[in-house]
């Protein structure tokens, strides 16, 4: 929960920060915990990406962001939803998840098992 906090606070997706610097450069060799660098994923990762338009903890203009570190990957790998009315509990426990986002993710999943 700690690395959530920190993750909302800072606005960077970062490995967990210790706050002291002796206990970041203990653990990753620098003052600051490292980025993780989405463009690092390998472009033939099959991934896929679903965001809601009422998402306030993965926000349309953040996913935006993601998906240009993301714009070398295979398209045949990379499937990207999008559900105006979603929020980000919806793709969990929403009465439509089953049929909005369940039932394309385990057809992603077998194409891809």
């Amino acid at each position: 929960m700690v690395h959530f906090a920190q993750t909302v606070r800072d606005g960077v997706l970062q490995k967990y920060d210790y706050v002291l610097p002796v206990r970041n450069i203990a653990n990753y060799g620098q003052v600051e915990p490292p980025v993780y660098e989405m463009s690092n994923i390998p472009a033939d990762f099959p991934l896929f990406l679903t965001y809601g338009g009422r998402d306030s903890l993965a926000d349309p203009a953040d996913v935006h962001l993601l998906l240009n570190d993301l714009r070398g990957h295979d398209p045949d790998k990379l499937t990207v939803q999008y559900l105006d009315q979603f929020a980000h509990l919806d793709f969990v426990i929403g009465v439509c998840a089953k049929d909005y986002v369940y039932k394309d993710l385990l057809a992603f999943l077998n194409r891809f098992n």
